[in-house]
């Protein structure tokens, strides 16, 4: 009775690891990448940002995600967060998936720090506008990073911040 005990502990203990070694495998591999970051919408309450959310999965295992909130830091500090959402993706082998559209509120009591800045730019921000219908990240100086945090496979994982501006 004990040798069955042991082997099933084996052989429960070897399919955890392999499962395991897998997520490993595939977060180690995965690229969750934003794609057309842009400023959607500038008003009284702040500067709304959107982005589309693409992973790539170059292995062969297929894997279920939750929707990324995706955080904005500037220097390292906390700016604002995309709204969590209880949505979950199939990511196929192989392939690349498109996740929803983030939309992100930057409050202006977050970029109190960078106002003198900002204040001086606005008649290059009308400018750039009129001529083009957007804004760009580039035309408002402010060094902005993303992290995102998800579950892959009902596992919690979160990424090391990248250089967004």
């Amino acid at each position: 009775m004990n040798k069955v005990i042991a082997i099933g502990l084996s052989v429960g203990l070897l399919l955890l690891g392999s499962r395991l070694w897998g997520l490993k495998r595939i977060s180690d591999n995965s690229v969750v990448r934003t794609l057309n970051p842009r400023i959607h919408k500038v008003d009284i309450s702040g500067i709304t940002v959107r982005m589309e959310v693409a992973v790539d999965n170059p292995t062969k295992d297929s894997i279920t995600v939750t929707k990324p909130v995706i955080i904005l830091t500037s220097d390292g500090k906390y700016l604002a967060s995309s709204v969590p959402e209880n949505k979950v993706y199939t990511i196929q082998p192989l392939a690349q998936t498109s996740l929803d559209t983030a939309e992100i509120a930057i409050a202006w009591t977050s970029l109190t720090a960078y106002m003198s800045t900002l204040v001086s730019k606005v008649p290059s921000l009308i400018s750039t506008y009129k001529n083009t219908g957007k804004l760009e990240f580039s035309t408002l100086a402010i060094p902005l990073e993303y992290k995102y945090s998800t579950y892959v496979d009902g596992n919690p994982y979160e990424s090391t911040p990248e250089k967004l501006v």
